[in-house]
């Protein structure tokens, strides 16, 4: 169950530059690996505008609330899972953004299947790291072409 209170704002009230409302989100959650209940408040701030009706801003707003965590699962989740990004010692900031398109391109490529992998096991970024571990001239390959 999920509950979200909304009001507007601006951003003088709030000391933040674009802010348009005040978010707080109740979650009320099973964890399913446990069967664990567990309660969750989370406070935000955004600067999209409020739907005039009440009734349609905390629908809207729990969409944006969940696609974010969407993009963070799928993604961001995979990414330091397969690459240990977060702790990456990289710290040059032309070195952190080559890194990071190499492994967009990586994940890219796995999802594409360029390996022609024979299983959805087989299509994971870690299975096409594997392989391109061990086809080093192929990897390269794709990559010059």
């Amino acid at each position: 169950m999920r509950e979200l209170w909304a009001t507007a704002v601006t951003p003088e009230e709030v000391g933040f530059c674009a802010a348009a409302q005040v978010v707080r989100i109740h979650r009320h959650f099973t964890e399913l690996s446990t069967g664990k209940e567990s309660d969750e408040t989370v406070l935000g701030i955004s600067s999209l505008l409020p739907h005039n009706d009440a009734a349609q801003n905390a629908p809207w707003l729990l969409d944006i609330a969940r696609g974010h965590w969407t993009i963070e699962n799928g993604n961001h989740y995979v990414r330091d899972r397969t690459y240990d990004e977060d702790r990456c010692a990289v710290r040059d900031p032309n070195s952190a953004r080559i890194l990071s398109t190499l492994r967009s391109l990586a994940r890219f490529m796995a999802k594409k299947g360029y390996h022609r992998p024979r299983s959805a096991h087989q299509k994971t970024t870690p299975a096409f790291n594997r392989f391109c571990q061990h086809h080093r001239t192929m990897a390269i390959g794709w990559l010059t072409k």
